[in-house]
């Protein structure tokens, strides 16, 4: 199934309504393109409410709470890099139980702290584009992976694992356009409780990668394996699309 929109507040409806619609709980496979503009969905703010308003009944993050796990947007900007600032504050975030495995973005920007020696795929990404001093950029496509996914920490024989969900980011820059599309890769994804805030933050990590590549960031791609209307019970889905049926 593919699901296209100029907003997350359009495509995340677009699901719902497919989800209630054909009474399913569950979706497989989903591509999501979302293109990226400047327009706002007047019912944006409205939505947005409504799904914090159950996030909380639920006891689960904030949308911006998720997004930031992606992409800590209050630490960018300045003239110390966000990295560097995320570095300062990361022995009080993994202080948190549900940060014990680590959260996205710590993962894109220190990949293999278990062993001592970290990699920050992102700043790599970006300098290999570029090119750091002497260095000419390479463009090579395989070189513009980053990945989150670590078999020796999420291979575990559990029922239940939580994170991470989100396996890889790929950056696509065309040259002749100036702009960038990123594609993300999900094993698994929750519509109520996670996905949202998940789009959320991968736009505004795209839109970082995007301008330290000098170019503009156009399109996010999400690939995902299983999509799940997750914790949200039937009756209160129907509720939300009803509020909004108008907008889909």
């Amino acid at each position: 199934m593919i699901i296209e929109g100029n907003s997350i507040a359009e495509c995340w409806l677009k699901i719902l309504n497919e989800l209630v619609l054909h009474r399913k709980s569950e979706l497989s496979p989903v591509i999501l393109n979302i293109k990226i503009t400047d327009e706002v969905q007047p019912y944006q703010s409205e939505l947005e409410n409504d799904l914090n308003h159950f996030l909380e009944t639920v006891n689960q993050p904030s949308i911006e709470t998720t997004a930031g796990t992606i992409f800590p947007i209050s630490l960018s900007g300045g003239k110390t890099s966000i990295f560097k600032r995320y570095e300062r504050i990361w022995p009080e975030i993994k202080r948190d139980s549900k940060n014990n495995k680590g959260t996205y973005f710590r993962r894109l920007m220190a990949y293999g702290e278990k062993y001592g020696r970290t990699v920050n795929q992102l700043q790599h990404i970006i300098e290999t584009y570029n090119g750091k001093g002497k260095r000419s950029p390479i463009h090579r496509r395989s070189a513009l992976i980053a990945t989150t996914f670590d078999p020796t920490l999420d291979h575990k024989a559990t029922p239940l694992l939580g994170f991470p969900c989100l396996q890889q980011v790929c950056f696509i820059p065309n040259s002749k356009t100036k702009k960038l599309k990123m594609n993300a890769i999900y094993a698994m994804q929750h519509l109520d409780t996670r996905a949202y805030g998940n789009y959320l933050g991968l736009i505004r990590l795209g839109k970082y990668m995007a301008h330290q590549m000098n170019l503009e960031f156009a399109q996010l791609n999400c690939m995902l394996s299983i999509l799940e209307l997750g914790k949200m019970s039937k009756q209160t889905a129907t509720e939300i699309l009803k509020k909004h049926s108008k907008h889909v």
